[in-house]
């Protein structure tokens, strides 16, 4: 093994070993992964063997080729960190004790494996399933073993050797109000990592609240629910002071309220469900398996109702406010503001993007539940019609078709798809006339997905370009405008549907970019319905906007600033087809979406303040088409633009109401031609706003050319910074 290879292994297997720490509360933290791998270490011996149980899990999984992406973000191996913990804590060192932790680690890797496969095939995550069925094969099979003592290693407990550090503390919370409560709230804590002392409860709750202030808030919420529980029952104590699995109560709380579940007040109210059941179940299973096995529950209660719940939510019809989290982020944080953020970014957006199906300025002459036919089961359509500056829709006289400034105008495709439908060879109209016998006239009906059709009606006879099973792309020219079927004058209609017959009903789905235009000046639309009587046209992308923000894989860009600072970025895909620009001066990535007609940000990780964070920031949404005066608007999330304390105050409100936000507005502020420019400036803003108060604001310009992004201005620390391509 060359020295490449042997840095890349030891930095892989150190980095799975601390997140296989922070994995253990749902987490990625690295500064949480080392305070909970100091406070494992408060009983020597079992923090010596929860690293080697790591250890060995990951070099199991190098020998048997298994994912380095999984070892490396501790998913395979953080239940066998808390088997070894468990082992190491209870048992004497002897040969019989590694060999035992060498087994144990070995099969739970597998078992891990085995969890991860069969649960993942149903969207189910394994939690700490591998643990406890491991850990109760060791207590079984421990004693036929007499080589295996079970032993107090007092003299590897920190507590034996400093007793005024620990004993201190639990003087300390004696005087506290509530002293019962926090000792069991604490020493639950602790007993996640068997360390059952207050010190351990303590350095977990900091590192808690240092991860996730949502997290902390959960577990404390989440503990005095069950404990509300126990006392109000006249429960047995007995059965959560031993052990301390009381931590049930905090795992539950922070699976179901932020972290498999999106933080919000709907999964704070689930937990006054869900706490209680995981009560009964440490009360029924605590007489069958100690009791009658004398096998400890750990945390197979957090264990089934996390997943009975999961299951459950997985298979509705309907969210109703308890959102699953669909990428995991490892931080209720930032589960919530990607969640709450997509939903203001995007929450008219539709799968299928479906543009106006005409060329140039058309007008809308009858929209969804029009005055004629745009009825009942027929309501979402659209009928389209040319007029002029007096709002007529043909030339004096106006007795021909020709006379009409819509006939025989394309007709094109608004989203790609096969043709399925044709219907041909039927008449135009004369002016007036209708024929009811044909009320469609002719169509052509496109499939675009299962269950999405659009449907183009009243088009002039023999001008229709495809045949059934012709493949179409988006504004390609399919047929011209005429005025058969049920037409009195020339105009198109235009409908969604969820079958392929022509005369279907007629599904309601929004245009994805489109403008309106009143008095000379546009207005943008994203994923919208056009009304009756606006004056509507579809984005036309300019070329030099096109070019610059057509990032494709494999593009390099060399930076420099004006103090010769350089940064080299390059744009990647990854598995599942995500475009993004990762920065290799500053090890971050910016993930990014191109559709054709916008181009926006979509998630950024890595350092912030950095030149690539800044561009997330400046560039965070671009329309790729010039009008004048149309301004271009967004949401950010609130830790792109506020500071870490600001940020970290909101977190403990955040599931319940947000009086912190961000926003973002950019405008083409300068072109050098207006119908093929070679040079163009855009000017954007971004800000926070707390209570509704504006502050925060930063100012960016992008300097457009022939060679695309030319250079980039903003300010930091009050230095005006010019960052331009080479």
């Amino acid at each position: 093994m060359n020295t490449a290879h042997l840095t890349y292994y030891l930095k892989t297997s150190a980095e799975g070993l601390f997140n296989s720490y922070a994995q253990v509360f749902f987490s990625k933290n690295k500064l949480f992964a080392l305070l909970l791998m100091l406070t494992s270490f408060f009983d020597i011996g079992a923090g010596l063997s929860g690293v080697i149980a790591v250890l060995i899990g990951q070099i199991t999984g190098y020998l048997f080729n298994y994912s380095h992406e999984m070892i490396k973000d501790g998913t395979y191996t953080y239940n066998s960190l808390t088997v070894g913990l468990a082992i190491g804590m209870f048992y004497q060192f002897n040969s019989s004790f590694f060999l035992i932790l060498f087994v144990s680690s070995i099969l739970t890797f597998f078992l891990t494996l085995w969890f991860s496969v069969n649960l993942g095939k149903r969207g189910l995550p394994m939690l700490s399933l591998p643990f406890i069925l491991m850990t109760w094969i060791v207590i079984l099979g421990a004693g036929n073993f007499t080589a295996l003592e079970l032993k107090e290693k007092e003299f590897l407990s920190l507590q034996l050797h400093f007793p005024y550090l620990f004993s201190s503390v639990t003087e300390f919370i004696e005087d506290l109000p509530f002293a019962n409560a926090i000792y069991l709230y604490l020493r639950s804590l602790g007993a996640v990592l068997f360390q059952f002392n207050d010190l351990a409860g303590i350095v977990i709750a900091i590192g808690l609240l240092l991860y996730s202030r949502m997290a902390f808030v959960l577990s404390i919420f989440g503990f005095l629910i069950g404990y509300a529980f126990y006392h109000s029952m006249e429960g047995d104590f007995s059965q959560l002071i031993y052990s301390y699995i009381g931590f049930n109560f905090i795992l539950t709380a922070i699976a179901l309220g932020g972290f498999f579940v999106v933080p919000s007040r709907r999964s704070f109210t689930l937990l006054l469900f869900t706490i209680p059941i995981i009560a009964i179940l440490i009360s029924a299973l605590h007489s069958l398996l100690w009791i009658q096995l004398g096998l400890p529950l750990y945390s197979l209660p957090f264990n089934i109702v996390v997943l009975l719940f999961l299951s459950a939510m997985a298979i509705r019809t309907k969210a109703s406010g308890l959102d699953l989290v669909v990428i995991q982020q490892f931080s209720p944080e930032r589960n919530h503001y990607k969640h709450f953020n997509n939903i203001e970014r995007f929450k008219s957006d539709t799968y299928y993007h479906f543009s106006l199906p005409v060329l140039g300025d058309w007008t809308i002459s009858q929209g969804h539940q029009g005055n004629v036919t745009h009825k009942g089961d027929w309501q979402y359509a659209w009928d389209f019609d040319v007029r002029d500056d007096n709002d007529a829709t043909f030339r004096s006289p106006g007795i021909s078709l020709e006379d009409y400034y819509c006939y025989n105008l394309p007709v094109v495709a608004p989203a790609d798809g096969f043709v399925v439908q044709i219907i041909d060879g039927i008449d135009d109209n004369k002016i007036g006339e209708v024929d009811t016998e044909h009320n469609w006239g002719n169509t052509i009906v496109i499939k675009h997905g299962e269950y999405i059709y659009s449907k183009l009606s009243h088009l002039r006879k023999g001008t229709i370009k495809v045949n059934i099973g012709d493949y179409v792309k988006k504004n390609d020219v399919i047929a011209h405008c005429g005025s058969s079927g049920r037409s009195p004058e020339p105009h198109l209609h235009f409908q969604i549907q969820s079958s392929p017959y022509v005369g279907a009903k007629t599904l309601f789905y929004p245009v994805s970019y489109y403008l309106t235009k009143a008095e000379d000046q546009f207005r943008l639309h994203l994923f919208d319905v056009p009304k009756e009587g606006e004056l509507v046209c579809n984005v036309r992308n300019t070329k030099l906007l096109s070019e610059a923000f057509g990032l494709i894989p494999g593009k390099v860009l060399d930076w420099v600033d004006q103090e010769g600072k350089r940064w080299k970025w390059e744009v990647f895909v990854n598995a599942y087809n995500q475009s993004y620009i990762y920065c290799y001066t500053s090890n971050s990535s910016a993930y990014f979406v191109n559709d054709g007609t916008m181009f926006y940000f979509t998630d950024f990780y890595g350092k912030k303040g950095s030149f690539l964070h800044e561009f997330y920031l400046g560039a965070h949404r671009v329309l790729q088409g010039y009008y004048k005066g149309i301004e271009v608007k967004d949401r950010l999330n609130i830790e792109d633009v506020f500071g870490t304390v600001l940020k970290s105050i909101h977190d403990f409100t955040a599931p319940f109401f947000h009086y912190e936000k961000a926003f973002y507005n950019a405008a083409i502020t300068h072109v050098d031609n207006d119908h093929d420019p070679k040079e163009m400036e855009i000017r954007s803003e971004v800000w926070g706003s707390i209570f509704g108060v504006k502050r925060s604001v930063k100012k960016y310009q992008i300097k457009i050319g022939p060679k695309g992004i030319e250079s980039f201005e903003y300010s930091k620390g009050g230095t005006q910074i010019n960052v331009r391509l080479l």
